[in-house]
């Protein structure tokens, strides 16, 4: 069952990381983990490998790159996401997509409730 939740989250996962790498601009993967958990009041708290998984997903699919760069302080160089133009175009349709879903997601919880 495990397995199968986690299957289920990625792709949820991915779109919510590719929003936030649009909206936050260069950002690394612990970053985009707290941001996630934060966004979420907690109730998404995905592993490091669930997001390190992702992010390598949306980079092979060209929809972001990586740089590495240093951090502010002591600590050992990060990688770096950002968000193509093929991301953006990308995440345009699926968003929307999303948001029909969502709404369509309310209405069948709605109709089982009664």
């Amino acid at each position: 069952m495990k397995k199968l939740l986690k299957d289920l989250r990625t792709g949820v996962y991915s779109l919510i990381m590719l929003n936030i790498i649009k909206s936050n601009g260069p950002i690394h993967g612990y970053a985009l983990r707290v941001k996630v958990m934060k966004l979420s009041n907690n109730i998404l708290t995905p592993s490091e490998s669930t997001i390190y998984e992702s992010l390598k997903y949306l980079e092979k699919r060209g929809l972001i790159k990586s740089f590495w760069g240093k951090t502010s302080g002591r600590g050992p160089p990060r990688k770096y996401y950002v968000i193509t133009d093929t991301g953006v175009e990308v995440l345009k349709v699926v968003n929307a997509e999303a948001l029909v879903l969502a709404k369509l997601l309310q209405l069948v919880a709605k109709s089982e409730e009664s």
